[in-house]
Formats: structure tokens, sequence, C-alpha cells
């Protein structure tokens, strides 16, 4: 039995940091590591609701939304919906339907618990450690008072909107508690991604630049 669409592509962001070569973990480079990173200014009001407004139309967010219906479409993903004329069109409209409920839902929790989910590179130091970094920032975020806290809407909105979703319009196949338990799951480690490609993809545009 093949694997659903979304472990796939969750799989699929943790690989490729994965088979980033190590940074020399030299002590000058460890040093490095340990600096504390320049934190942007403190994310409030406008700048975060214009914040959310931007992750709803911008270009990658659009373009990913439409390969993963078309991926979904190819491989008749929920079954119950077919390949039919309006077969991706309810594909469309459901991924896009969850990542907008996915954002508005982290919205309102990080707004109430002040946080800032916007992801810090660290950009210096050893693999490893970049890597946990990654990793943390899926359940661990800053707050707007400089410290760090859960990172409550980041995972309230990745299992609320598949719950939301599957009891709306999802078919029974996918109303079941632990799908919702493994769609909410495999969201959250899409965040995770998602930070992954921002703390690694300036690397290798320097490798294949020079």
């Amino acid at each position: 039995m093949t694997l659903p669409l979304r472990v796939e592509l969750a799989a699929l962001f943790l690989c490729l940091g994965i088979s980033l070569r190590a940074q020399d973990i030299a002590p000058a480079v460890e040093a490095l590591a340990n600096a504390v990173a320049p934190q942007p200014a403190p994310l409030e009001g406008k700048d975060r609701v214009k914040e959310y407004l931007k992750s709803l139309v911008r270009p990658s967010a659009v373009i990913s939304n439409v390969l993963i219906a078309g991926l979904e479409e190819a491989r008749n993903f929920p079954h119950e919906w077919g390949r039919t004329k309006t077969a991706f069109a309810e594909r469309l409209g459901s991924q896009y339907a969850q990542y907008f409920l996915n954002n508005t839902i982290e919205l309102g929790f990080s707004t109430i618990h002040k946080e800032d989910n916007r992801y810090t590179r660290m950009g210096d130091g050893g693999f490893f450690r970049r890597f946990g970094n990654v990793v943390e920032s899926t359940v661990a975020v800053s707050n707007t008072r400089g410290g760090k806290t859960i990172a409550l809407g980041q995972i309230a909105g990745a299992y609320g909107s598949w719950a939301i979703a599957s009891q709306v319009w999802e078919p029974p196949s996918e109303q079941r508690v632990s799908r919702i338990l493994l769609w909410g799951s495999v969201n959250l480690a899409a965040k995770g991604g998602r930070n992954l490609m921002k703390e690694f993809t300036p690397d290798l545009r320097k490798k294949f630049h020079h």
C-alpha cells in the first residue's frame, strides 16, 4: 500500500535536509553557532495581519496548492472523489480551504498567545545544530517579548484545519480521529519542512553559484 501524498512530501523535505553535507565542527565554527542570531522587530498589530494576508496569496503558496491537488488527482486521493470533470476542482478547493483554515487558526492563536512564528535562520554552525533549530521551530517559537514559548498557533492550525475539513467536506474515509491525528502531524511536519528550506536553501544557492 503506497503512502499518502502528504506523508511523502513531508518525508521529502526531511530527506533534503539530511542529504546536505554537514558543516565543519571546528571550534571556530562552533563559536559562530553559539552566537545569538539577530532578531527581527517584534510582530505586532498590523504587521501580523499583513504577514497573514501575504501568506494566502504569495506565488509559492498558490503553486504548491495547485501542485498538491494535481498530484492527488493523479493518485485518485481520496478515492471517493474519483477522476471526474469536477474532481480536480474539488481537490484544489479542499487543499486551499485547508491552507486557509490552517493560517487563519494560526493567526488567531498566535495573536492571543503573543507568538512571533516567523522562522529565524541560524545560517552558521554545524548541520545538526541548525537542523535541531528547524525541528524546534515546529513546537517552540519566539514570543513578542523576546523569549521562547510553545508554538500554540502552529499546532492548533495544523490539527484544527484538518479536524474541520474532515468533518465538513472530506469523504467518510478521512473522517476518523486517527486520520485527523495523522494529517495534523503531517501538516506540522510540513511547517518544519518550510523552515528547513529557509535554513539551507541559501547554502545550496551559494554552492551552485560558485
